[in-house]
């Protein structure tokens, strides 16, 4: 039967741990000044999160050589993507460096996405950085810049969001990135977008969504969903999660698309312990990894 992951409960679970915060530490190609000061969150009492639907799929088959290896030792992961993945690289780095079971190599690069190839191809972005890094797992996470028209320069096309065209141009670099990572013996999981304050950021992002699933379940990579925890039971934009008594704990960045440092490391648990739980041979490195996040 397939694994079932219910989101927020599991997030509710995870978001129990013991606080393990650090300070964070950017490296070249992280998170810019602005976005980080806007994803600094104090630290608090552990919370209850909502609970939640259950939804997940069987995971695909994965590399064999990279699974055999992650299950002898440990396992070096790859984040790819825009400020998104930014913010997990610069709030899990710290606690992760600390673990042999997981080591950390930042791909990411804030305020790019996969419409624009001509300003930032990230096909050919996060195939350099899998044959430099040689990865075990490779974690993406992106679109916050791509609610907008895509450009293929090589075919002198512009497709317009929305429309069937764009949906196969952008699903065809969501496949070409796993496929070639995936060739390589690269294991490969996408984090889908989370919902958004803005109701047209939020529609947009349900859009990519449905683009991103498809096209990386395709080509053979897990899907790791991220709208049910980043929202209320009503299914509305949720800015904080409840502490204990009647405090509430900054779950959002202040622009309504971003998160706080709270936040990100609980995404990170969340997305962890979806890879745990879906893949045996990552079972003990993503556990170690969802545990030292622990918010």
């Amino acid at each position: 039967m397939p694994n079932t992951i219910d989101r927020r409960a599991a997030l509710g679970m995870l978001l129990a741990a013991p606080s393990l915060i650090g300070r964070a530490m950017a490296e070249p190609g992280g998170v810019n000044q602005a976005t980080s000061v806007a994803m600094r969150a104090p630290a608090a009492a552990p919370m209850v999160a909502p609970q939640a639907a259950v939804v997940q799929a069987a995971a695909p088959a994965q590399p064999q050589v990279q699974q055999a290896a992650a299950a002898q030792s440990g396992i070096t992961l790859l984040y790819c993507g825009d400020s998104l993945a930014q913010g997990l690289y610069l709030y899990t780095q710290p606690p992760l460096r600390r673990r042999s079971a997981v080591r950390v190599v930042n791909g990411t690069r804030h305020a790019t996405g996969l419409t624009r190839s001509d300003e930032w191809d990230w096909v050919q972005v996060a195939r350099e950085n899998v044959v430099r890094n040689q990865p075990d797992l490779m974690l993406a996470w992106i679109g916050a810049n791509d609610f907008r028209p895509l450009v293929d320069r090589g075919a002198r096309a512009r497709y317009q969001f929305g429309t069937p065209a764009f949906a196969e141009a952008y699903g065809a670099k969501v496949a070409a990135m796993t496929k070639d990572a995936r060739e390589r013996g690269v294991t490969v999981a996408w984090i889908g977008l989370p919902n958004m304050r803005d109701n047209a950021f939020a529609g947009a992002a349900r859009k990519l969504n449905e683009i991103q699933e498809a096209a990386a379940r395709s080509a053979g990579a897990l899907w790791v969903p991220s709208w049910d925890a980043t929202s209320d039971t009503a299914g509305h934009f949720r800015p904080s999660l409840p502490g204990p008594g009647q405090t509430e704990r900054r779950f959002r960045a202040d622009d309504g698309v971003h998160f706080s440092e709270l936040g990100y490391r609980a995404i990170a648990q969340l997305a962890f312990a979806s890879i745990a739980a879906q893949l045996p041979a990552f079972n003990e490195a993503m556990s170690v990894a969802a545990e030292a996040v622990g918010v």
